[in-house]
């Protein structure tokens, strides 16, 4: 599901004793687990529900604590290093390696974590917030919020950590999991899994052309190579394609959608900006407005063509809802790029290709949004394809379409619920890792020997195995974290994008019952009614009749024409609706699950031996703990 922020967690005591720069001196939980569990009280923004109040989130509050102060470039540069995919947050596990390289006790360092976050990630706010905290342990003075505050306040800078990045320790999952895609071409773990074939680049793409705005000649003048053998050519240089080719699911383009950091334009007008980078290494940026434009044009051309719906826009919309909808966006352009017929249209390829959309706009000719049906035809072979119980079918498909909706939907709830909730045990393994290092440093000596450089086998022993279990406490967090953040790039995009086909075919029979009426049944009475007043005109022979019969005959020849062109239009619409519920919704709700599904257990078995495979190891390193 397209979820909006979890509701905030009590965060702050009740006793407020000091204020600095307008913060209460008691910030946090004396409890930073208390909201380890994932809140399932999610709002879909896709339903018709109103948003919701935003809740409390904390990095408003840190927002107040740094308020206009300058980090210095170590900030940056810590955090890049720590997020070297980009992603704007990172894990508990992530934010302790950038911690150790300061050299501080593992009891401050803990300390810190607690202070900063009590949720399974953790943002670029509290990140700075931890380098501050861990700039004042170094200096020796109180660590805490407030002081941060008052120095952020005074001195309009925030202090400098000394830290070590160039030992920083990478997470053993770190490269892994930079760019999962879609079909999970690369789980992470040490285990070899069964490897899919990759994708293909996506091909370069037409230009608009006024006169075939759905680039009708480019589809069939080689569409094959030009759509990565999606389509299907017919004889007869028709219009239409046929089936799709064998293993077409390997042949499948993608192109990746991210969010730019900084929003663009001025200060009353400020947008969000995608940039949209497609496998030939094309690079676009694109605003929401000209996502809608492009989602109005294919509508329009291809009212009875499959056509997933666009996120919505929302006012106030805080991080995580922009990131649901880059997610919504991205999956709807890569379902029109491989789209078998909209993926040529002359619209989508200035959109994938053109550096600034906007100016293209301004300096192509009109755009025209007529129906496809307009210029293309269907052959008789085609037309013979078309079953004859094509109604009943769709009647059949009609019916079962709300419930296919309900339980895919419920099927993304659930799926999105467990990544949550591995995210919340990865932050809280890394926690109990941080509990432990704290524990074995306070117990460096044992308190019962009178000599305090003497050594206590027992309590030295037991000290060296907590070490080697919280370090592989540290290494399970990581593989918990890297799991999540995967299953939540494939597969549940994967069935995110199933439950928004069922969506869309719906969406298409609400198009089909108001758009594909005619006007055959008003035109034929009026030829009927036009044929007799002609023949009432010619029998009377009145005075310059030819010239009245000439006109009505004009009249019934227009209308006839229309008539011809309307029940060319009935047929298109058969066609079209019979191909996209053969081609595209048959073969996507079929052969992509099975994809879907072969992606999930291969990275659950790799997950699951790479976990195994810790646990064993740390049996064997902790058999020799003593017991006496």
């Amino acid at each position: 599901m397209f979820n909006a922020p979890r509701p905030g967690q009590p965060r702050y005591n009740n006793n407020i004793n000091v204020s600095v720069n307008g913060l209460a001196a008691s910030y946090l939980s004396d409890n930073p687990l208390a909201s380890s569990i994932y809140d399932e009280g999610q709002v879909d923004p896709w339903s018709a529900a109103p948003s919701p109040p935003p809740p409390p989130e904390l990095p408003g509050v840190f927002s107040r604590v740094i308020a206009d102060a300058t980090a210095p470039s170590i900030y940056t540069e810590a955090f890049a290093a720590a997020d070297p995919n980009f992603t704007g947050d990172m894990s508990l596990s992530a934010l302790h390696r950038v911690l150790v390289t300061s050299k501080l006790p593992a009891s401050t360092i803990d300390r810190i974590v607690n202070l900063v976050s009590s949720r399974p990630r953790v943002s670029k706010l509290e990140f700075f917030v931890a380098l501050a905290l861990v700039a004042l342990a170094q200096q020796g003075k109180d660590v805490s919020i407030e002081q941060v505050a008052s120095i952020a306040q005074q001195s309009q800078t925030l202090p400098s950590p000394q830290l070590d990045l160039a030992h920083l320790q990478a997470s053993p999952f770190a490269e892994p999991a930079a760019a999962p895609d879609m079909n999970g071409h690369s789980n992470g773990y040490d285990e070899p899994s069964d490897s899919l074939p990759r994708q293909q680049g996506l091909p370069p793409v037409p230009a608009y052309s006024e006169s075939d705005p759905w680039n009708s000649a480019f589809r069939n003048g080689g569409a094959v190579a030009a759509t990565g053998g999606l389509a299907a050519t017919t004889p007869g240089g028709s219009t239409l394609m046929g089936g799709l080719p064998s293993n077409w699911w390997n042949f499948q383009k993608f192109v990746t959608i991210i969010i730019l950091p900084e929003k663009q334009g001025f200060i009353l007008n400020r947008y969000t900006v995608y940039v949209i980078q497609s496998d030939n290494g094309a690079q676009v940026n694109r605003r929401y407005s000209e996502f809608v434009f492009l989602w109005d044009c294919l509508v329009k051309r291809y009212p009875f063509r499959i056509l997933p719906q666009l996120p919505p826009k929302r006012l106030g919309a805080d991080a995580s809802f922009l990131e649901q909808r880059r997610k919504g966006l991205n999956r709807f352009l890569n379902f029109v790029i491989n789209h078998p017929i909209m993926s040529a249209d002359g619209v989508l390829s200035a959109f994938l290709s053109q550096p600034s959309f906007e100016t293209w706009r301004k300096n192509s000719p009109a755009i025209s949004l007529e129906e496809e049906s307009s210029t293309k035809r269907i052959d008789r072979t085609e037309e013979m394809g078309i079953p004859s119980d094509l109604e009943e079918k769709m009647t059949v498909l009609k019916t079962r379409l709300p419930a296919l909706v309900e339980h895919w939907t419920r099927i993304c709830t659930v799926a999105d619920r467990t990544v949550r909730r591995r995210e919340s045990a990865a932050g809280d393994l890394s926690r109990l890792h941080l509990t432990f290092n704290a524990l074995t440093e306070q117990n460096a000596v044992c308190w019962h020997l009178s000599d305090p450089q003497g050594e206590c086998s027992l309590s030295s022993g037991v000290r060296q195995g907590l070490k080697v279990v919280s370090g592989a406490l540290l290494h399970q967090a990581d593989a918990l974290d890297h799991r999540a953040q995967t299953l939540q790039s494939t597969s549940l995009e994967q069935l995110k994008g199933q439950r928004d086909l069922y969506i869309a075919a719906r969406d298409l029979f609400s198009r089909h019952v108001r758009l594909s009426p005619d006007r055959v049944d008003v035109l034929k009475r009026r030829v009927e009614i036009n044929g007799r007043k002609l023949e009432a005109v010619k029998a009377a022979k009145k005075e310059g009749f030819e010239v009245e019969a000439d006109k009505i005959t004009n009249l019934i020849e227009k209308d006839q024409v229309d008539i011809a062109a309307c029940m060319s239009r009935r047929v298109f619409i058969r066609h079209c609706m019979w191909y996209e519920l053969r081609v595209v919704l048959h073969n996507r709700e079929n052969t992509l699950v099975t994809q879907a599904m072969q992606t999930l257990v291969v990275q659950e078995r790799d997950f699951a031996l790479a976990v195994a495979g810790n646990w064993s190891r740390l049996v064997e390193d902790i058999e020799g703990m003593p017991f006496e």
